[in-house]
């Protein structure tokens, strides 16, 4: 394996460290002692054929999966010395394995799947805000989520309309609004699956800017790909997966699509 320093960004701390990570479904192993560190305040890039893990691995993240087997730790702001805290580098890394979905994200850990989990009926805010509604006696206040997403929407730059119904959007725009969704959640670690499958190319460039703006930003982001043009032009560092495993991780600046892709193959 071609393995960098840890803090990968000169200065960086990790955001995330998942070590040798196991994950079966009956006799089938998604995960066969797989590792990642992401630095944090970077565009990471996970790769891999399609059922190398990759997929598995990050919902492992984010709290729909357990694992079987290793250990899950994220980038922490308590004080040195709780339970269950270690510092790395000029960060504190917290245990989280085993987490559950809520939890990940009451931790500032989004996920963005490659099939949206929006309501179509619903408004853009409505989406967005759902489960954390700004409220008007018991009603929902219309108005404040209304303009808590234009808000948003126009510090992260993802321009969709807060008052249009997700049923009358572009796949793009839906995209945006699960973006919306994360980060009204205080999301500051994205992962984002398969992102560009069913966008057009320019809203891949749209995807990008937005990306990099929140990287900008201190954000980090996980994208989980297979196409290595894109890898070489967004991310910072790239780790690899070939069945179940982690075989490499790379600074894109380091590296070609042929290496690329001879880890993924073998």
């Amino acid at each position: 394996m071609t393995t960098p320093p840890p803090d990968a960004r000169s200065g960086a701390s990790l955001a995330i460290r998942m070590r040798d990570i196991v994950k079966t479904f009956g006799s089938v192993v998604a995960n066969r002692g797989a590792s990642l560190e992401v630095a944090r305040g970077e565009i990471h890039a996970l790769v891999g054929e399609n059922g190398a893990g990759k997929s598995t691995l990050m919902r492992i993240l984010s709290g729909m999966y357990a694992p079987d087997a290793g250990s899950v730790e994220i980038a922490d702001v308590r004080t040195a010395g709780s339970t269950g805290v270690r510092e790395s580098g000029t960060a504190l890394l917290r245990d989280v394995t085993g987490w559950s979905t809520a939890e990940a994200i009451d931790a500032g850990v989004g996920m963005v799947h490659q099939h949206f989990m929006l309501v179509p009926p619903l408004t853009v805010a409505e989406n967005v805000v759902l489960g954390r509604e700004p409220k008007s006696g018991v009603q929902l206040d219309r108005r404040a989520a209304e303009r808590a997403v234009q808000e948003l929407a126009g510090k992260s730059g993802l321009a969709v309309p807060a008052d249009r119904r997700v049923a009358e959007l572009s796949v793009g725009e839906a995209q945006r609004v699960e973006i919306l969704k994360a980060l009204y959640r205080g999301a500051r670690i994205l992962v984002l699956d398969e992102p560009t499958a069913v966008l057009s190319p320019p809203e891949v460039r749209q995807l990008w800017e937005v990306l990099r703006r929140l990287r900008a930003d201190g954000g980090t982001i996980v994208l989980i790909t297979h196409k290595l043009d894109e890898v070489m032009e967004i991310s910072d560092s790239i780790t690899v997966m070939r069945a179940g495993e982690t075989v490499a991780r790379l600074r894109t600046s380091a590296t070609t699509p042929k290496d690329i892709a001879r880890a993924m193959v073998g």
